[in-house]
């Protein structure tokens, strides 16, 4: 998770805000695929995490600023909880157990409804001993027909963790957000912005172009592949008078994945193009160019050199 920064309060030059202002780190936190990205994207009214149906895509912990009068919540999207098999899992597993029980001024955790597997429930654990308040989030009510299944769901995790407030809701389509927010913010600190008041995230163009590579990458593959492939932006140019260039690389753990993504005479690898550059297009708002390679970088999971460098590996 990233540091608070140490200009807390800087606005850029803006008028000081009020004592009273409330400003904090809201990890958001739960199982894969529990609605976490859509969440934060909602409550931020911008989108800045990917969405899939497939578990496991957020990698990173992502952060989204939502401003508002008196009030600054800085939202951090964490991987779901996970069994780590490799050193780039258990990067994304100690950056869940920092945001959740380190750096967070409140923590959300977020759940479908019903029970949890019952293999699944020993990895919110480090959630016990949170130090910040608690609030679980039952999500999926448009999808759910069973009032009980939410009650089961608030009942269970207010009997396994110290939550404080309960909370149904739909990511999607809106429903229970206000009064979130409004929970979220009172339960801030007491503390100046630690970001500007116009800034929405702390993450460069070049993370995001790669962030939607990558999520079309899930939305055009099956099976394993997706999770055995980096996005790594090798160049990215902004030139006056012409389309932004930027070329990324496509790892892959193995050959045999390599004519995967690039598809039979190049088609596969055509469709990510051109579906990447609409969406690069769309979320930077001016002309872009996109060029793709694929490598194969065997073992990369577990290679902290090859992890560092598309920043992903910390070694605490």
């Amino acid at each position: 998770m990233a540091a608070k920064p140490e200009n807390a309060g800087n606005d850029g030059g803006a008028k000081a805000p009020p004592s009273s202002f409330r400003a904090g780190f809201v990890p958001i936190t739960g199982l894969p695929n529990a609605g976490k990205s859509t969440l934060m994207n909602a409550l931020c009214g911008a989108r800045l995490s990917i969405i899939s149906e497939k578990p496991q895509t957020t990698r990173n912990n992502i952060l989204g600023i939502l401003n508002g009068p008196g009030f600054q919540a800085v939202f951090v999207d964490t991987p779901g909880f996970l069994k780590a098999r490799n050193l780039f899992e258990r990067s994304m597993e100690g950056a869940i157990r920092r945001a959740a029980r380190e750096e967070g001024d409140l923590c959300i955790l977020i759940a479908e409804p019903g029970l949890p597997p019952a293999d699944k429930v020993p990895l919110f654990e480090p959630l016990k001993t949170v130090r910040c308040p608690l609030f679980l989030v039952v999500n999926k009510l448009d999808r759910e027909t069973s009032p009980d299944r939410a009650k089961a769901a608030a009942d269970f995790y207010s009997g396994l963790l110290p939550v404080t407030q309960v909370f149904l809701i739909s990511a999607l389509n809106g429903g229970g957000l206000k009064e979130l927010k409004a929970a979220i913010k009172a339960a801030l600190p007491e503390h100046p912005p630690y970001y500007p008041t116009d800034q929405v995230t702390d993450r460069w163009e070049r993370f995001y172009a790669a962030e939607i590579i990558r999520e079309q990458v899930f939305k055009l593959y099956g099976q394993e592949v997706p999770y055995s492939c980096a996005v790594e932006i090798e160049v990215f140019r902004e030139e006056p008078g012409r389309d932004d260039q930027v070329l990324a690389a496509v790892h892959v753990a193995r050959p045999g994945q390599k004519p995967i993504i690039i598809g039979k005479g190049g088609s596969a690898i055509k469709r990510l193009r051109e579906a990447s550059e609409k969406a690069l297009k769309a979320f930077l708002g001016r002309p872009v160019e996109l060029h793709l390679t694929v490598k194969v970088t065997p073992g990369w999971q577990d290679n902290p050199v090859f992890l560092r460098e598309i920043g992903f590996y910390d070694k605490k």
